[in-house]
Formats: C-alpha cells, sequence, structure tokens
C-alpha cells in the first residue's frame, strides 16, 4: 500500500553546543524511521531546513522514551552524543520526560540531567580502545589513538588546530585503511592548559567539518587521559562552544556536559520535497 503523504509534518530545530538537528515526534510526524532520502533532503542546506542530523523519538515501554539517529546523508547511525543531549532536553522540555529521563538508543541505555541549557549525559565505556592504531601519515601530529564511543573515532594531537586542513586531513583518514570498511570520525586536538584543550571534529556522514562532535569529545577525553595520564574533568573548546567530560563517581561511565538550545518550530511542506 502506497504511503499517504501529510501536507504537513511538524519539527524543532535545536543546537547542542554548535550540532544543530532537526527532531521529530513519531506519533505527532506519522514517520516511521525509513524515509531516508527526506531526511538526507531536508538537512541539506539552504534547499532544506538545515541540520547535521535528524532525531525520531518514539515510545519505549521500558524507558521514558527512545531517540533514532540519522546522519546528514539521511542514513542510520548508532550514535550522537550532542543528539542524545538534545533529544533529552526537548523531552523534558515537552512533558515527555522527567528532569533526569532514562533513555534508549540502539541496544543502549543512557542517563541525563537537565538543568536550565545545560544537560548532562552519562555515556557508555568507550570500546575498542587501541593506543596505537598505526594509521598516522603526517609528521605534524602525534597519534592519540582509536576508540568507539557507539560511533568510531579516530583522535590526533596537533600543535595549531585552527591551522588544520580539517576536512582535507579529515576525508583522508577517515577512509583510511586501518579503518576499513566502516570508516571513522576523525578528530583533531590541542593541548592549552593541563585539562583544557581545543577540538576540532570530521563527522562520518556528514562527510565535512562540525562544529562539534560529542562522542569526538568523550573519545578524545578517554585516550588522552590514558596517553598523557591526566584526571578528569577535561574541557573541550569546539567551533560550536564548551563541552566537558567527567566520569560517574559510582560506574566510572563518562558524562558530557554542554548547552543545549531549543532554535524554533514549525512545519514542513512535504509537498514542495519530491523524495517522501
Amino acid at each position: 500500500m502506497k504511503k499517504t503523504r501529510p501536507e504537513m509534518i511538524p519539527f524543532t530545530k535545536l543546537s547542542a553546543t554548535g550540532n544543530d538537528f532537526i527532531l521529530f515526534e513519531r506519533e505527532t510526524s506519522g514517520l516511521s524511521g525509513k524515509e531516508y532520502d527526506f531526511f538526507r533532503d531536508i538537512c541539506a542546506r539552504r534547499t532544506g531546513i538545515g541540520a547535521d542530523g535528524i532525531l525520531l523519538l518514539e515510545p519505549d515501554a521500558k524507558a521514558h522514551f527512545r531517540m533514532r539517529y540519522y546522519n546528514a546523508d539521511g542514513r542510520p547511525s548508532e550514535m550522537c552524543g550532542n543528539g542524545a543531549r538534545a533529544a533529552a532536553f526537548y523531552a523534558y522540555r515537552a512533558g515527555l520526560a522527567p528532569q533526569q529521563p532514562q533513555f534508549v538508543i540502539g541496544e543502549d541505555r543512557l542517563r541525563a540531567n537537565v538543568k536550565d541549557r545545560q544537560v548532562a549525559l552519562t555515556l557508555q565505556m568507550p570500546q575498542q580502545v587501541d593506543l596505537a592504531p598505526g594509521a598516522l601519515q603526517h609528521s605534524d601530529f602525534e597519534e592519540v589513538g582509536f576508540a568507539i564511543t557507539g560511533v568510531p573515532h579516530y583522535v590526533l594531537l596537533a600543535p595549531e588546530v585552527d591551522a588544520v586542513p580539517v576536512v582535507e586531513l579529515g576525508r583522508f583518514y577517515r577512509h583510511a585503511d586501518a579503518f576499513a570498511p566502516r570508516g571513522t570520525n576523525v578528530n583533531f586536538v590541542q593541548r592549552i592548559d593541563e585539562r583544557r584543550f581545543k577540538i576540532r571534529t570530521y563527522e562520518r556522514g556528514v562527510e565535512t567539518e562540525t562544529l562539534a562532535c560529542g562522542t569526538g569529545v568523550v573519545s578524545s577525553a578517554y585516550l588522552l587521559r590514558a596517553r598523557l595520564e591526566l584526571d578528569f574533568p577535561l574541557t573541550f573548546e569546539t567551533r560550536g562552544g564548551r563541552l566537558a567530560v567527567d566520569e560517574d563517581a559510582q560506574t566510572g561511565q563518562p558524562v558530557l556536559s554542554g548547552e543545549v538550545r531549543m532554535l524554533y518550530r514549525g512545519d514542513i511542506l512535504t509537498e514542495f520535497f519530491e523524495t517522501w
């Protein structure tokens, strides 16, 4: 049976430390989560709404809600740290969840704490940590390592991160043989002082530099702590603002904190998107 096209689909636009998202509630939007080309087209800047990704919230029998995440290319992704913080903020402000929601992404159950515009997200422990993946091909950088925080991340220490051609080198390492066949996100980090860093990230699925990347910051924090023998908390200056990484005192799990803003609500007029 052919899917009936709604005339309008309600959405909310949010920004989490520079990462911007288009959020839908499944119950009010009628979306199934398989509208991949449509998601890609509305994420396009200038011809769509423009966003780094899509957040689709739906009910879950064992949590306050479930979040599905789609990159700007329209394809599903396993995890987005800043997207999860934005979803928790929205769910609390919309009355879908309490101030400390528990929600599901994929197979993971996450916790958050919303306080004004600040959202702290407790993630799963990094997996497949490798301090010497052996992918480095440029002598200007120091290889910090590789880790999976829901999605894969490669981290390089740079002497001056503002001078790094992030798109060019990010694309190079994103497709490096060491990370085949999935590829990886790529993070360039500069140390400012004992516990403060600057970071720029090339994101797989967006295929360019974004203003921030929550899972990239968490991966970088855990790899830098191991490599440089640092103590948490660590703070990271992204191009979209400041993110902090600490660890849960009881479980040792990473806690990612930063600002979230709800920018505007609207309706998508579907007649202008042939991919619906």
